[in-house]
């Protein structure tokens, strides 16, 4: 395994040599309104430098064991967009414009276990890559994949210790975040995004966890987010919140984080009713309080562990906590970013009402300040 990982990490430097050759390629930018039309944009969208389908699941099995699952495929443009005009008639069939990335993640909550793995490939050769089929999206690198139908998404993933065959129901639809999907993450209007998640998803399927099979149900979230722009300078993380409460509403909230622990003003949330009608919340909506940390035994990185969130023009106060302590990602093989990643419990008051709830946090830039694949020097 130590030679599989010495391999993988050189691997990946080279082929992140090709990326940092395209770092003055004229990608696409967003400016303004992203207006998806869906299955559309599900799929991939070349013209832009980095994009990422993302999926959480907080689960349980009959036997009462509890369970939380990651699979998340990047992908990163190489070449120029719209090289491939350009290249011979008959090109090397390895040539491609595009590389993947993708990371899997289980956390047994009640084993008190956390298991991940990550896989790389050129979008060449039937390796990864993004097809439409039908009326139906697959994203895949290898034997991972996620399958975006009109209203189910199919994961499949196989790693030495686990394995997931989960399907979701979309219950809410997918929900455009920002301004018609344009989500901004600077002070610059091209530090920005195009984001949409299905906040409510039904999940029922298996895990294997070293062996062991378990038929599992629970609450599943999905995110699709494309983009040509680093983060500016200044920042160097982010900490990011996907929040499913009992009484169908979900809450999202990014911060994005300044070396001093200070969050810009391009922080911003969005919450979705139990209709699915959503209300954007600025940066001056909510406060976020970190109450405890977690210093990593590998990385050394110190993560904040406990939040207290409060969203005052919605009545919310929640409590959010770590269902396990450890969940961090060292990906050194693939994206070389460190990041915690992780399941949450969540319990508080909306309005008058006591809540309970389900979630996953993200934690970026605690190991070193974050650059995913970045041609910005």
């Amino acid at each position: 395994m130590k030679i599989k990982a010495v391999f993988m990490s050189l691997i990946a430097a080279i082929l992140l040599a090709f990326v940092l050759d395209a770092g003055a390629a004229d990608f696409c930018s967003v400016t303004g309104p992203c207006n998806f039309v869906f299955p559309r944009d599900h799929g991939s969208h070349p013209c832009f430098r980095t994009e990422w389908w993302y999926y959480t699941a907080n689960l349980q099995a009959s036997s009462g064991k509890r369970y939380g699952v990651q699979l998340t495929f990047f992908r990163t443009r190489i070449a120029e967009p719209g090289a491939e005009k350009q290249w011979p008639q008959n090109p090397s069939a390895w040539r491609t414009g595009d590389l993947f990335f993708a990371h899997a993640a289980l956390s047994d909550i009640s084993g008190k276990r956390f298991f991940m793995d990550e896989k790389m490939a050129r979008g060449a050769l039937g390796m990864a890559g993004v097809r439409q089929e039908g009326e139906s999206t697959r994203v895949f690198l290898g034997p991972w994949s996620a399958r975006i139908a009109a209203d189910t998404h199919i994961l499949k993933a196989d790693a030495d210790d686990f394995g997931l065959n989960l399907t979701f129901r979309d219950t809410k639809g997918p929900i455009a975040h920002g301004l018609s999907g344009y989500s901004r993450k600077g002070q610059s209007s091209e530090s920005s995004s195009c984001y949409y998640s299905f906040t409510r998803l039904e999940a029922s399927g298996t895990l294997k966890v070293r062996g062991e099979e378990a038929v599992v149900l629970g609450t599943a979230w999905m995110d699709h987010e494309f983009s040509s722009a680093p983060l500016e300078k200044d920042v160097t993380g982010w900490d990011w919140f996907s929040i499913q409460l009992g009484d169908g509403t979900e809450l999202m909230i990014y911060l994005l984080r300044f070396a001093s622990g200070e969050y810009s003003s391009a922080s911003s949330g969005t919450f979705v009713r139990s209709t699915g009608e959503k209300g954007h919340l600025r940066r001056e909506d909510f406060t976020i309080e970190v109450l405890d940390r977690w210093k990593s035994p590998r990385s050394g990185a110190l993560y904040p562990s406990r939040f207290h969130i409060q969203v005052p023009s919605l009545e919310l106060d929640l409590l959010v906590l770590p269902n396990l302590a450890d969940q961090e990602l060292v990906t050194a093989g693939t994206t070389q970013v460190t990041y915690w990643e992780g399941s949450v419990s969540v319990q508080g008051r909306s309005g008058d009402n006591r809540v309970t709830g389900v979630g996953y946090v993200e934690l970026t830039g605690y190991a070193k300040p974050f650059q995913l694949l970045s041609t910005d020097d």
